[in-house]
């Protein structure tokens, strides 16, 4: 007779995350949230060729959903870049950074400049035009796809942690 796992033992979650899975797990993110801005913007594309360009232009097209857009980037992405740092503490004192800090810190950067990006996207279904909407949207994708994983944090550096000229920035 076999006994049943009482209590929360058979949901029991790793307690902790390797970096090779944390490198898979931030790729197949990166790369899911590489592709969502563009399937929008063929969309925005489509969507806007079609419309009917006999209708009135307002005076200022574009405008509120594009200040709305470019103030968001302006405080979602240095508070992105703050929590990630936070995040990375263990980087700063020259030790390397666990998987499960890295994983996080990556994706709240990316998080914020993908909601970024598609809110400024949003703006040009919404106000039936491109400009000035796709600027933000092309500056946060810009910004997202310089952003890729590569992991160097969470391993540790040789030589000596004072030297400035081992320091990069981590990604």
């Amino acid at each position: 007779m076999t006994s049943e796992p009482t209590g929360n033992l058979a949901y029991a979650r790793p307690t902790t995350l390797h970096a090779h899975t944390a490198m898979q797990l931030a790729w197949g993110c990166w790369l899911f949230m590489l592709v969502i801005p563009f399937l929008f913007f063929i969309y925005v594309l489509w969507t806007l060729m079609g419309q009917d360009t006999t209708r009135a232009v307002p005076a200022h097209p574009g405008t509120g959903w594009f200040l709305g857009s470019m103030l968001y980037l302006i405080v979602a992405v240095p508070l992105s870049f703050f929590a990630r740092s936070r995040l990375f503490k263990a980087y700063w004192t020259g030790e390397p950074v666990a998987p499960r800090n890295y994983l996080a810190g990556m994706l709240i950067m990316w998080v914020s400049l993908e909601i970024g990006g598609l809110l400024a996207l949003s703006g040009c279904l919404v106000d039936r035009s491109l400009v000035p909407n796709l600027l933000p949207a092309l500056v946060a994708f810009v910004f997202f796809a310089t952003l890729w994983p590569s992991g160097r944090a969470m391993f540790k550096r040789d030589g000596d942690k004072e030297d400035p000229q081992l320091y990069e920035e981590p990604r």
